[in-house]
């Protein structure tokens, strides 16, 4: 497989950037970069933590960081301009997701919730009959929480064009990253290999792949570290729920191996993280004895120790 083009992996930032992933939802993905976040700033670490997940954005309740809204997300939306359009039709063939229809001799008809926002009618439009207008879709959101920082994107209820939310709350990030100091920064993605996730991946040195030894986790895990692979991203490998009863731990230390990574640390069942990400309250700092709360300090030490945190 080719790799992308080096500008993907160019970084905007100084500091180490830890994109925290997996091929499926519900391998408490989320969960496993809340407490590393916060098991990292427990050590003394400037942690600016990212929440990826446009569409199901909960990490901000987990750690139970107040949000703020910094910005709205907006995209192009055309305005059919009635005084100069001719009907000639040109801006519905150049729209690829048919937001906009021609019936002839009729303007065209426009479908928002189509509508990617490329600006490819726009652009087409022979009499500049094609107007800017603008449709909210989304949200970034900040918070802290003692030196903590939280950024969050939020897609918009009943839209479909996630991928503009995780750029922009990544682009808030970097921002931010200029202009403050931090020592790291972690990124939660959505689950899957779906563009959201590539764009959440952006700049990141590092992934930790969560995953759980069934065979679906394992099919799934196949898929994200190809992903890895492809964009030339490290990955390192998280096994949580490892001692699930007839857990098979065997195939992802397999398919981990056959991509160049490893197991990084493999966390048990625990009751009690179950229980603090219901209650909004990361568990390495409510129960650090826990079980799951040594492990996931034990990768947070891990993880400390790797070259790119030096």
């Amino acid at each position: 497989m080719e790799h992308v083009s080096a500008s993907f992996n160019t970084k905007p930032v100084d500091l180490p950037v830890i994109a925290v992933t997996g091929g499926k939802g519900g391998t408490g993905k989320t969960s496993v970069a809340v407490n590393l976040a916060v098991a990292m700033r427990g050590t003394g670490h400037r942690v600016l933590f990212v929440d990826a997940d446009v569409d199901s954005p909960t990490a901000a309740i987990v750690f139970g960081i107040p949000q703020e809204l910094a910005e709205r997300v907006e995209i192009f939306v055309p305005r059919i301009l009635d005084t100069k359009c001719n009907r000639c039709g040109k801006c519905a063939e150049a729209c690829r997701p048919h937001a906009l229809i021609q019936i002839a001799g009729k303007q065209p008809m426009f479908f928002e919730e189509l509508c990617s926002g490329c600006e490819a009618c726009k652009l087409v439009c022979p009499l500049q009959a094609i107007g800017e207008g603008k449709k909210v879709i989304g949200y970034v959101h900040r918070g802290t929480r003692g030196d903590l920082s939280f950024i969050g994107g939020e897609l918009k209820p009943n839209e479909a064009r996630s991928a503009q939310v995780v750029t922009a709350a990544k682009d808030a990030a970097f921002a931010q990253a200029r202009t403050t100091s931090y020592d790291v920064m972690i990124v939660d993605t959505s689950p899957g290999t779906h563009c959201n996730v590539v764009q959440a991946l952006r700049g990141a040195d590092l992934a930790l792949a969560v995953t759980e030894p069934t065979p679906l986790g394992a099919y799934d895990l196949t898929l994200i570290l190809r992903l890895m692979s492809m964009l030339g991203i490290p990955s390192k490998v998280v096994v949580n729920k490892a001692d699930l009863p007839g857990a098979q731990s065997q195939p992802i230390s397999e398919i981990a191996h056959s991509y160049g990574s490893e197991i990084i640390m493999q966390i048990p069942v625990d009751k009690s993280l179950f229980e603090s990400y219901v209650a909004g309250e990361p568990l390495v700092a409510t129960h650090p004895d826990a079980p799951a709360a040594q492990s996931i300090m034990k990768l947070a030490n891990a993880v400390m120790h790797l070259p790119l945190m030096k």
